[in-house]
């Protein structure tokens, strides 16, 4: 009898593993196809925003740090802010979505843009950000690109740092609430608290004027957890 019991309890253990096993493989081979669709948006060898634009004019801007497996359209949906957390450029269903700018950052207007992308653990979308937890990588990648409808320009990172989403009600500095800076004053706040935060001095405090971006990813050191790198333009 016992080993009757042992051999039902190995096949039962078996069967879940498998079953364990294909829905990670599928995960994975759906995260695959998702990047490989990103990657049929270039066009010899770069990507061009005004022509993306012309496919999809919900898309702002074209985001790339050398380093990392991050290469993609940013979007923007004033009138539905999440709409690309689950859809993909073409605007179709995707599990990692695309990464997105916050409605509240106006182009041309707010002085922080706020741009938000999955942490997928195969590896894509902004999985990749958490390298700039180590200053090592930071030192061999100060600078990113982010070319817009009016062209190519270059950003250098100021602050990479840990956080979470707080309650409503609390008074700890909340990094994703800050996507409209339109005055000095806030400006100067947020850069104080962002390089407060830091894992490291990267020795760069931007003045009152210059465009920062701001990237938000998952992070999981807490419930809720984010990570966040910001940066300046610096062309």
């Amino acid at each position: 009898m016992k080993g009757k019991i042992r051999t039902i309890i190995f096949i039962c253990s078996l069967i879940l593993l498998i079953g364990s096993l294909g829905v990670i493989g599928h995960h994975y081979w759906v995260s695959h196809q998702e990047q490989k669709d990103f990657e049929s948006l270039e066009v010899n060898g770069g990507h061009d925003v005004k022509a993306l634009h012309k496919k999809n004019g919900d898309i702002v801007g074209w985001l790339k740090i050398d380093g990392t497996r991050i290469d993609y359209p940013v979007m923007q949906t004033p009138d539905e802010n999440e709409y690309y957390l689950r859809r993909n450029f073409r605007k179709e269903s995707s599990i990692a979505g695309t990464p997105f700018m916050d409605a509240g950052s106006v182009i041309g207007t707010s002085k922080n843009y706020l741009i938000f992308g999955h942490n997928i653990k195969s590896g894509t979308m902004f999985h990749d950000l958490l390298k700039y937890k180590d200053k090592s990588f930071w030192k061999k990648h100060k600078t990113f690109t982010f070319d817009m409808l009016d062209g190519h320009h270059k950003y250098k990172v100021i602050a990479a740092f840990y956080s979470q989403i707080y309650p409503v009600k609390s008074d700890k500095f909340k990094y994703y609430k800050q996507m409209s800076i339109t005055s000095e004053s806030e400006y100067d706040s947020y850069v104080r608290n962002v390089k407060a935060l830091a894992e490291y001095d990267t020795g760069i405090t931007p003045k009152w004027g210059r465009q920062l971006i701001t990237l938000s990813t998952c992070a999981y050191q807490v419930e809720d957890g984010r990570f966040a790198v910001v940066a300046v333009k610096i062309k």
